[in-house]
């Protein structure tokens, strides 16, 4: 029996190569481990042309859409507050463009952190473009290091018959906290099924049956097997779908 092939979209990246600018793709490992931890085969994408998309989504079992920059404001038709940091327009519709085929073809989605504001605003939903320290108890001011903010925690309360309490089987989870924006009104068919106790938004889903679930958090960053059930429900619905 071959494994569900679960897509994950990479992040274009500009890193110097001994003094040279080189544009490159790339995620996380930890979304590959936990990936393979739930019995999938991951793949990571490129940005695609829009020639290219139908052609991997009919390939694809899964797809998950990982955390990186800012939307850009006119992606879902703000004005720029001056908040967003290294948003890049372009990326955001390859990401749209890749997400809305892979819906449309019945394939599984977990969207994560950035992935699951473009989920939102890709059904013309809206974001905070910033967020933290502005009345938020528990989304204060981020540190200036990644492993300070990694090592903060907070409650999230689960809607009870989401798809996201399926998969976590609880109506209550600690998780990490890395972003400055949220969402703020849900796109059309989305349902918010996750707060914090301060009131922001941390997860989404589809109102179908359908196993599109967004969650504001990074699960993959937190310690196995912490948040795992996000990657086996994944890998379970791509394995039957």
């Amino acid at each position: 029996m071959s494994l569900p092939i679960i897509g994950i979209a990479a992040w274009r990246q500009t890193v110097e190569v001994w003094e040279y600018a080189m544009s490159i793709f790339q995620a996380d490992e930890l979304y590959v481990q936990r990936v393979r931890a739930a019995g999938g085969l991951p793949v990571l994408l490129p940005h695609l042309q829009p020639n290219e998309i139908s052609s991997i989504v009919t390939r694809l079992d899964g797809l998950i859409l990982t955390g990186g920059d800012d939307i850009d404001p006119s992606t879902y038709g703000a004005e720029d507050e001056g908040v967003s940091l290294a948003s890049d327009a372009t990326a955001d519709q390859h990401e749209i463009a890749l997400l809305n085929e892979t819906i449309e073809n019945k394939v599984p989605v977990l969207a994560i952190c950035r992935g699951a504001q473009i989920l939102n605003v890709s059904r013309g939903g809206t974001l905070e473009q910033e967020m933290t320290g502005v009345g938020r108890e528990h989304h204060p001011k981020r540190p200036d290091k990644l492993a300070d903010i990694l090592a903060q925690r907070h409650p999230v309360e689960i809607d009870t018959g989401s798809k996201l309490a399926a998969a976590l089987h609880t109506s209550t989870t600690l998780t990490n906290s890395t972003h400055h924006q949220a969402i703020s009104t849900a796109g059309e068919g989305l349902t918010i099924t996750g707060r914090a106790p301060d009131g922001t938004v941390e997860a989404i889903e589809t109102d179908d049956d359908a196993f599109v679930v967004g969650v504001q958090w990074h699960p993959e960053k937190l310690p196995p097997p912490e948040h795992q059930g996000l990657f086996d429900a994944l890998v379970c619905a791509a394995s039957s779908s």
